[in-house]
């Protein structure tokens, strides 16, 4: 058993140590309870400690139900210990006695913070805007800081020769299209005019998704019909490949 000591006392010094994410909520602005109007947001003081990059992310709840808001957005906190900002918001009339704060990491959570609040949002501009304390702009200052260092190093980083080729050739999508369904429809006959005509079909589902979508005031809605545009323009163009190559052996 003496023997055996030394040897478990080395292990235990090897073990590695367990990850640690922590987080709380150091103070809010404003205090609760309080009534918000229209889009006023309401801010969190985050501590952090992490042994790994995190994310930090806000929800609001009343009761066992999380409700849809405005959030703020994260940029990636470091390894180490520091304060984040985070803030929710409303635009509509809403109460929240709940605010949960996420540290996301990995595709999961790895810490949480809640808090009991009385917040009452009226869904009225407020006549003059509140001024925030002076930690929220310094934290806010700081997040934009990092956020625009990871955008600046997403547009930096190496890419590959499909994705810049296939981001140079989306905005000639949509005319492109246009072009060849017209030209082959005209051109064709017979079982050839009826195959042009087959990307039409899902592509008149799109302008229906992309009509209503705008309607609703979506921002992605130019992306879908770009995709589906560029898309349809490739089978076109291999139906047209496909033909020469059928006329040409015969």
């Amino acid at each position: 058993m003496r023997c055996l000591l030394p040897g478990l006392l080395v292990l235990s010094m090897q073990t590695p140590a367990i990850a640690q994410v922590e987080i709380r909520v150091i103070e809010t602005d404003p205090p609760s309870p309080s009534t918000l109007g229209h889009w006023e947001p309401f801010h969190l003081r985050i501590g952090y400690e992490t042994d790994r990059a995190v994310r930090i992310y806000v929800g609001a709840f009343l009761g066992a139900r999380r409700l849809p808001s405005m959030t703020s957005a994260s940029p990636s906190y470091e390894a180490g210990a520091g304060e984040a900002e985070v803030w929710v918001a409303f635009t509509d009339p809403a109460r929240v006695d709940r605010i949960v704060v996420r540290a996301h990491a990995d595709g999961k959570d790895l810490a949480r913070a809640e808090v009991p609040v009385s917040l009452t949002w009226t869904g009225i501009t407020p006549p003059v805007p509140r001024r925030p304390a002076d930690w929220v702009g310094r934290l806010q200052d700081h997040a934009q800081r990092h956020i625009s260092d990871e955008y600046a190093a997403y547009r930096n980083r190496p890419g590959s020769w499909l994705a810049q080729g296939l981001v140079l050739l989306l905005p000639w999508a949509t005319p492109g299209y246009l072009v060849l369904q017209i030209v082959l429809l005209r051109r064709y006959r017979g079982s050839w005019r009826l195959a042009s005509a087959v990307p039409a079909v899902p592509m008149a589902g799109v302008l229906i998704y992309t009509i209503l979508a705008m309607a609703a005031g979506s921002n992605v809605f130019p992306l879908v019909w770009l995709l589906a545009s560029f898309f349809a323009c490739v089978s076109l163009l291999g139906l047209m490949a496909l033909h020469r190559l059928v006329e040409g052996a015969s």
